[in-house]
């Protein structure tokens, strides 16, 4: 696993329904879209719900103008719609940000995004973001297959990230899982300037992505890539308080969680469905109650750690 996640500021949102959060703020250098698409399934579901909104919550740490589709309301007709909607706000000297969390097909000639309702392909992307005038642009698609998304979407002064190499790594990614806990930790800060731009959490991220299949034992599936100018945009500021010693087995003990949780996910083949979701569960609560201890005021006092 990459470098310890001890600032990691992830919080579990357990999304039901739908959600869209939008921030109007004409002031705001840069614009950013969060989209959280289809899981297939409930765990990919959680993550990927999990993974954008912590996301969406270190971009608001740089810009006020953050809109954030989940749930049922991440389909086509909301992604154009926000779209549109940033172009109206956004100036020529911005920034715009999009991130795409979740799974994509290829089909050999065509990637689409998987959304409710029917999917869009990232031709029918590239045609929607053609009256964007932000001067910087940054598209990140963490999903399978994410690699076919980088030719239709080039062009100058855009910079797009994937999680794999080519639409021909299909299967599920891990790579979405790091480029979110980039933005919230200190080991992804290269200058130790307290921001995280978008090349440093790509490199944070490959790196993880890397150890991962390593400690697994894993042949790679996935190799992300970033074409385009050299990402230079901040995309999280870290909190300035330095890092609490007494809150270290904590951290230790979210970390060993988050381990548990990817090995069951590794061997969901040996468990009947009933018994899957049953520890998938136990784990998510474990892993929030854990969370809510480091928000408190408590955290610090040992005695009050969940066993």
């Amino acid at each position: 696993m990459p470098a310890r996640f001890h600032n990691r500021k992830f919080r579990i949102v357990l999304l039901m329904g739908c959600l869209l959060v939008s921030a109007q703020a004409h002031s705001a250098s840069m614009r950013a879209l969060v989209v959280a698409g289809l899981g297939g399934e409930e765990d990919y579901e959680l993550q990927f719900q999990r993974h954008a909104t912590a996301a969406a919550d270190q971009l608001r740490e740089v810009t006020d103008d953050v809109t954030l589709l989940l749930g049922e309301t991440a389909d086509r007709a909301a992604v154009q719609m926000a779209l549109d909607e940033i172009f109206q706000r956004a100036r020529a000297d911005d920034t715009l940000v999009l991130l795409f969390v979740g799974h994509g097909t290829y089909d050999g000639e065509r990637f689409r995004f998987n959304v409710p309702g029917p999917d869009f392909s990232a031709q029918e992307l590239a045609l929607w973001l053609e009256p964007a005038r932000a001067r910087h642009q940054l598209i990140v698609v963490t999903g399978s297959s994410s690699g076919a998304v980088l030719e239709p979407l080039e062009r100058d002064g855009r910079t797009v990230i994937t999680a794999t190499k080519s639409g021909e790594e299909r299967n599920a990614t891990v790579f979405g899982r790091f480029f979110s806990a980039a933005l919230a930790d200190d080991a992804a800060d290269i200058n130790k300037d307290r921001t995280i731009t978008a090349q440093e959490a790509f490199r944070y991220a490959a790196d993880g992505v890397e150890q991962f299949y390593a400690a697994n034992n894993e042949m790679a599936t996935e190799h992300p890539r970033s074409s385009g100018p050299e990402p230079m945009m901040v995309l999280a500021r870290l909190a300035t308080e330095s890092f609490d010693p007494a809150l270290a087995y904590l951290y230790d003990r979210r970390e060993a969680i988050e381990v548990d949780i990817a090995i069951l996910r590794a061997a969901k083949a040996n468990y009947s469905t009933g018994d899957y979701f049953a520890e998938l569960q136990r784990l998510l609560l474990d892993l929030a109650a854990v969370e809510n201890q480091l928000a408190s005021p408590m955290a610090a006092d040992p005695g009050t750690a969940t066993p």
